[in-house]
C-alpha cells in the first residue's frame, strides 16, 4: 500500500497527472530534434485551442457580465500562462504578478 501511494504521488504533481515523456532508449530511435519538432507542433496546436476556448469564454462573460466567476477564471489562466512564459525564458509576467517561480 505504501509503495502504491508513493507511486501515485510521483505521478501527480500540483494536482495534475503528469504524463511520463521519457521513453527508454531501447524503445525509440527518435532524435532530440525530432522530439522537439513534435512537441513544438503540439504546443502550437494547444495555443490555437486556448485561443478558441478564450473566445468561447468571452461569450459566457457577455451573457453574464455581472458574474465575477468569469473574471476569476481568467485570473487563474493568466497566472498559469505567466508560468508557461517563464518556462520559456521570460519571467516578466510572473515578476509583474508577484508570483513565485
Amino acid at each position: 500500500m505504501v509503495l502504491k501511494m508513493s507511486l501515485i504521488a510521483m505521478e501527480v504533481m500540483n494536482g495534475f497527472a503528469m504524463k511520463n515523456t521519457k521513453a527508454p532508449a531501447t524503445q525509440t530511435k527518435q532524435t532530440a530534434a525530432e522530439c522537439y519538432a513534435e512537441r513544438h507542433t503540439e504546443c502550437e496546436k494547444l495555443l490555437k485551442r486556448i485561443a478558441f476556448r478564450l473566445d468561447v469564454h468571452s461569450g459566457y462573460q457577455a451573457q453574464e457580465p455581472a458574474n465575477w466567476g468569469h473574471a476569476g477564471d481568467l485570473g487563474r489562466v493568466t497566472e498559469e500562462l505567466a508560468y508557461v512564459l517563464a518556462s520559456l525564458g521570460d519571467r516578466s509576467a510572473v515578476d509583474q504578478k508577484g508570483l513565485e517561480y
